[in-house]
């Protein structure tokens, strides 16, 4: 018996064996055609959820202040006067904002093998300018000789730059070992993005043959042009429009009403897609009502997955970067005292409430001073003769050591 699943044709001889097992992604890749698809980053993108999960991460991150940092004999305090400082925090080059910079910097680095930019030079060797290169244009290589990574960047028209250490920046992406190359992360998830292109183009063949019959009129006699064209015409009167849902068929004699109901097959394929938009916020470790699935979200979970974001996936990508501006963009003297860092308190502090109770803690408990609250919460200092910066505790509490220890039982300390 042959049937007709999804516009395929299926013979059946066997019915346990025949038909594919569709409780695995690979069944409905091999069965939907995704198998054969090679899903690249270009056509990865084109998946909603894809670009979602991208662009939330990447504009999050490009939203952070990233500050060049001192290390001083009291701790830490902006560079502000380092050439790289004006470059992480502010303008990269001439064309790009930092925002810009960071936004298509993070954008390379999740969908391809790794992130480049450009960096230039002026005459007394100090950085001026970083671009971000398009890692589809990189080919990296590396000298048999010393071991030293160089690129070669494709500018079109048959021409190529070679950049050489000192002269690009570069975020690798995922890698088993020191040496190797990094692995490609959609080539990874291939098998998740296949289905997906797979499901989202019969969806889109679903929709637009616009063959989704409710049901079909028989007649077991012949039936006059004329005769065909009077019955089509009086039936949609009658039965067809709005005002006519639900209406009872009276139907002459010869005439039958076959109903047809949706192939459960095809709801299944169609409701795979949302289970699909679950599988690629795993696979970029997003939160799924970052990409508007609010299906089990709740305000209580949704605050606790934002900060789960943050430390999950957010801060090691921040990480990722700081080391490469230090490894990259600092010599090894300024090594010893320059470091570059992305704030993301601002993206812990919870709720006002959360964040008053927090805050109180940590100024009663002395690690806190008045001035280190107002600069998260973007408020200017309060001057330092007026107190700011001092550090404070709670005046009620004293060491254990302190409370007389002959006190009859029940008798309180303190003076009579």
């Amino acid at each position: 018996m042959k049937i007709n699943l999804l516009g395929k044709t299926i013979e059946i001889r066997d019915a346990v064996s025949s038909l594919p097992d569709f409780r695995s992604d690979a069944a409905w890749v091999d069965f939907l055609g995704g198998g054969g698809r090679r899903v690249t980053s270009s056509t990865a993108i084109k998946v909603a959820a894809v670009i979602r999960c991208v662009d939330v991460v990447a504009k999050t991150i490009a939203s952070l202040p990233v500050n060049l940092y001192q290390s001083t004999n009291d701790g830490r305090k902006k560079a502000e006067r380092h050439p790289v400082y004006r470059l992480l925090y502010r303008l990269p080059n001439a064309e790009t904002t930092s925002y810009e910079f960071w936004h298509m910097y993070v954008f390379n680095l999740m969908l391809t093998r790794g992130a480049y930019a450009k960096i230039v030079r002026n005459q007394n060797g100090y950085i001026k300018e970083l671009w971000n290169i398009p890692s589809r244009n990189v080919a990296m290589s590396r000298n048999a000789a010393n071991g030293e990574l160089f690129i070669d960047v494709d500018l079109g028209d048959g021409k190529t730059e070679r950049l050489r250490s000192g002269q690009f920046m570069y975020t690798p992406g995922l890698r088993f070992s020191d040496s190797s190359n990094p692995e490609d992360p959609i080539s990874i998830a291939s098998d998740v993005l296949g289905l997906t292109t797979a499901l989202n183009s019969y969806a889109k063949d679903f929709f637009e043959s616009g063959t989704n019959l409710g049901g079909f009129i028989e007649y077991d006699g012949t039936i006059s042009d004329e005769g065909y064209q009077r019955f089509k015409d009086s039936w949609a009167k009658t039965y067809a429009g709005v005002s006519n849902h639900h209406k009872w068929a009276f139907l002459e004699s010869g005439f039958k009403l076959n109903q047809l109901g949706r192939n459960p097959t095809d709801s299944q394929a169609l409701e795979s897609r949302r289970f699909e938009v679950t599988e690629i916020c795993r696979m970029f470790g997003v939160p799924p009502h970052k990409v508007f699935d609010l299906d089990r979200a709740t305000f209580s979970n949704i605050e606790q997955q934002n900060i789960e974001f943050v430390q999950e996936s957010i801060t090691p990508m921040c990480v990722r970067i700081e080391q490469t501006i230090y490894k990259d963009l600092l010599t090894e003297t300024e090594q010893a005292k320059y470091y570059a860092k992305f704030n993301v308190n601002g993206l812990l502090r919870g709720d006002i409430a959360a964040r008053t109770a927090y805050y109180h803690n940590a100024r009663q408990d002395g690690w806190m001073n008045a001035n280190d609250i107002r600069e998260l919460e973007d408020m200017n200092p309060i001057p330092e003769e007026e107190g700011g910066n001092i550090y404070a505790v709670n005046g009620n509490m004293i060491p254990l050591t302190s409370i007389p220890q002959n006190l009859p039982k029940g008798a309180k300390g303190g003076n009579a």
